[in-house]
């Protein structure tokens, strides 16, 4: 190969690497050159933008905050006929009221009630699909937060997303109401059943007790009637001795007493319940440990738990209107549609400058042909 060759063969080579190399002067020019559709790239962006913004449906959110009562507000839940049976302190109660907001049952009982103030809401609720695919959505609304060790107070928040500011408050505050007041229902329903389950194991014990003193009383009345007739038999009218007269354990014989020992305490038996008529349980004071159950009895019976005075929890902030809406996010769709509609710009820019010195080549080959 000759050196004429050689240097050619050189030349255009370094004329391909320069070809391939990037020059942001070049590139420049091209964008001054095709400027016009940067405006038109970033315009398009825009408009996109704020056609969604102008349709898009605004979401508004609220929220609801509750925080443990008082120990004043669970006072009637640890009254003194209720001891052994049921207690609640106050972290339990703000426990239950937790428990009761996060829960999906009461969410699902709270939709189900409230179905026909949900159903006015546009968007929420969609005829073709079935009542469970429903309520999912609507639960999906729902968001919450718990207090963690690290917070200074404790507490729950419950927030709410909806297209109607108003129905939203509205329908939070609703359901906090709802769901605290049915927890407080389970609270009572619990009391009840417990109440009623200890006042019937009393009255069992107390039926028990009776008819032990029944049976007792029975086989006493056959020991004083067989004793009188031995010692009527045997003419043993008073006692034989005295008690200081027995020594030890030793008891004597029941007959020995004499028969008008023996009327006498007959006839005191039978006229037990005449003699404590006056007595709150007449003749059932008699009775060992009866008295005391039987006052138990009547205490959980007439038992009265004012549920007005008990708060599982503190309502710390209502749901109020929100005035501005969370989604969308204006300023930054905005801020976005610009730093696209830019990036946009520039390409349709460097892509137009391309196409037409690509077509400037095409027309120099042809030229060059001729």
């Amino acid at each position: 190969m000759s050196l004429e060759e050689k240097n050619t063969l050189n030349a255009l080579a370094v004329d391909s690497v320069r070809d391939d190399e990037i020059d942001l002067f070049d590139l420049w020019d091209d964008i001054v050159e095709e400027k016009l559709w940067v405006f038109i790239g970033f315009f398009a962006c825009v408009v996109l933008a704020s056609i969604y913004l102008l349709k898009a449906t605004e979401i508004f959110q609220t929220q609801v905050v509750i925080k443990p009562a008082s120990a004043n507000s669970v006072v009637e839940l640890n009254v003194p006929q209720l001891e052994g049976i049921y207690s609640k302190t106050v972290d339990e109660a703000f426990s239950d009221a937790r428990s009761a907001l996060l829960s999906k049952e009461y969410r699902r009982n709270f939709y189900e009630a409230y179905i026909d103030e949900i159903k006015a809401v546009k968007g929420v609720y969609d005829e073709r699909l079935t009542e469970a695919q429903n309520f999912a959505a609507f639960d999906k609304l729902f968001s919450s937060k718990v207090s963690g060790a690290k917070d200074v107070e404790i507490y729950v928040q419950v927030s709410f997303e909806l297209s109607d500011a108003k129905k939203a408050a509205d329908l939070l505050n609703a359901y906090t109401d709802f769901s605290l007041a049915a927890k407080l229902g389970d609270v009572k329903e619990t009391i009840d059943s417990k109440v009623a389950a200890q006042v019937g194991k009393l009255e069992y014990d107390a039926k028990q007790l009776r008819e032990q003193y029944k049976g007792e009383q029975t086989r006493r009345n056959l020991m004083l009637k067989e004793a009188y007739e031995i010692a009527k038999a045997v003419g043993q009218t008073q006692p034989l001795f005295s008690k200081s007269e027995i020594v030890g354990t030793y008891e004597p014989p029941l007959y020995m007493f004499g028969t008008n020992a023996l009327k006498a305490e007959e006839k005191a038996i039978k006229n037990r319940d005449g003699l404590a008529k006056a007595l709150p349980y007449g003749e059932d004071h008699f009775i060992d440990k009866l008295p005391e159950l039987l006052f138990k009895i009547d205490q959980l019976k007439s038992l009265e738990v004012d549920y007005s005075k008990v708060n599982l929890a503190v309502i710390d902030e209502s749901a109020i209107v929100p005035i501005g809406a969370i989604k969308p996010k204006k300023l930054l769709i905005v801020a976005l549609a610009c730093v696209a509609g830019v990036f946009v710009g520039l390409m349709m820019a460097l892509l137009m400058a391309a196409f037409h010195r690509h077509k400037e080549k095409i027309k120099s080959k042809i030229r060059s042909r001729r």
